[in-house]
């Protein structure tokens, strides 16, 4: 055999061995979403602590393999016997080594990968011209591998959504990768923009939303940036972004960000007063305040306190109640299914309705916090009714005190008259988003 032969039978065993490691890591992910309705890139992640072989290529061929089927699984699935289907999905079966190939084939094809991996997919020499992936998806009823918008989430979910729902161009997006925004963060926003333009990154910024901007190469590893470590942006979409400028918090004034998480809102709140006044940041889950604290020191901010949370009314221990709280409270992720797309087949449609009760609960305890003439932002990034509108109308109906307050759409300038704004596909390059804003009376009469 020559030099140059004994190379490539190499690099094709390489290949071989690089999409093993793949159908491997999509078995353990499969099952893990199906069966335990696990986060799949929480799942990837252990899987890459536990096979420390694999290199930074392996890594992203898998990454891209696995999370490409569970974008196309609904395309997928057509194509399987309703009682496989059936069994696949409630985690009572898992895939065979001919259906795992099949599916990164199809995959590949359709998210046309140009990793190197992927050759071994193209098609053999014959007549015929189709690959292995596209011989065994036709054996399943699936002529062609293209994935509808009907086909990106489940069929309950078109009762879950209000009727002006574009449910069609959601699912259109959601075959898409998902646009990588920053934030500019500082008092002189446009020098930080300055720096981050001579990095040479193909950034875009919003015409209105002039502290956003959009990167056009989402794989580009933003935290190393120097401008990053200098702490002169934050990576956050655009739909979070409106979070915080639907609070449009004032300098001088005090806020709680009950569900604050990482913090992201929090320092875009913190950021919006000018770095006056302060912002409370709390959370049930305390490990989560110390990545908030790493990010306040990184970026300076002198306003921003923590302070665990134990589920229940939140009580002020220094004054009166807060100038304004956000709830943005956790959900179904329905409105982020473009960058988690597992999310679509792992939850169920009584994981939303046991999610209400959840929310009704942490916004009554918000509400709670907000003094007289005050104001309540409650958000969520879902796309479903029960956990948007008719929950805020609930909220209302037993809370006369409190009533919704029109405020401008920062992404259009127009006017929201009802309070309640959703982001959706369409309206923007970015994740779906529902934000409502609520006045507290000035008068009411307290007990």
């Amino acid at each position: 055999m020559k030099k140059d032969d004994v190379r490539g039978a190499i690099s094709e065993l390489k290949l071989r061995s690089q999409l093993k490691l793949a159908e491997n890591a999509l078995h353990t992910v499969f099952c893990a979403v199906f069966r335990e309705g696990r986060a799949a890139d929480r799942v990837l992640s252990a899987f890459f602590r536990d096979n420390h072989r694999c290199g930074s290529r392996d890594r992203r061929f898998i990454s891209e393999a696995v999370f490409g089927v569970l974008r196309c699984w609904g395309m997928l699935r057509r194509g399987i016997d309703p009682d496989r289907r059936l069994a696949l999905e409630n985690g009572t079966a898992a895939p065979t080594a001919r259906e795992l190939t099949a599916w990164i084939g199809a995959a590949v094809q359709i998210d046309r990968l140009e990793l190197p991996a992927a050759r071994l997919f193209e098609p053999v020499s014959g007549a015929d011209r189709m690959t292995r992936a596209e011989r065994v998806l036709r054996q399943w009823g699936v002529t062609e591998p293209v994935c509808r918008p009907e086909d990106m989430m489940p069929e309950w979910v078109a009762d879950m959504v209000e009727p002006d729902f574009p449910l069609t161009q959601y699912g259109e997006s959601l075959g898409k990768r998902a646009p990588m925004w920053i934030r500019l963060q500082g008092v002189e926003a446009e020098q930080s923009w300055a720096k981050i333009v001579e990095s040479g990154l193909p950034f875009r910024r919003h015409p209105l939303v002039r502290r956003a901007a959009m990167l056009e190469n989402s794989h580009i590893n933003l935290y190393t940036l120097p401008a990053f470590r200098e702490g002169l942006f934050e990576v956050q979409d655009l739909a979070s972004q409106m979070i915080g400028l639907v609070c449009a918090p004032k300098p001088g004034e005090r806020w709680l960000d009950l569900c604050a998480g990482a913090g992201g809102k929090t320092l875009q709140l913190a950021d919006l007063m000018g770095r006056r006044g302060s912002v409370v940041a709390s959370d049930v889950r305390e490990y989560k305040l110390e990545d908030l604290r790493k990010r306040a020191r990184r970026a300076g901010f002198p306003n921003i306190r923590t302070r665990a949370w134990d589920g229940k009314d939140f009580q002020s221990s220094r004054r009166a109640p807060f100038d304004g709280v956000l709830a943005d409270v956790p959900c179904s992720c329905s409105g982020v299914w473009r960058r988690n797309p597992d999310g679509p087949w792992s939850l169920r449609r009584s994981g939303v309705e046991e999610m209400v009760e959840v929310q009704r609960s942490i916004l009554e305890s918000a509400a709670a916090a907000v003094r007289p003439g005050g104001v309540l932002v409650y958000a969520t990034c879902s796309i479903f009714a029960a956990e948007n509108r008719l929950n805020v109308e609930r909220f209302l109906a037993s809370h006369p005190e409190f009533s919704v307050e029109p405020f401008t759409d920062p992404l259009t300038g127009g006017p929201v008259e009802s309070g309640m704004l959703s982001v959706k596909p369409g309206t923007a390059e970015c994740d779906a988003m529902f934000a409502a804003r609520l006045r507290r009376r000035k008068d009411e009469v307290t007990a």
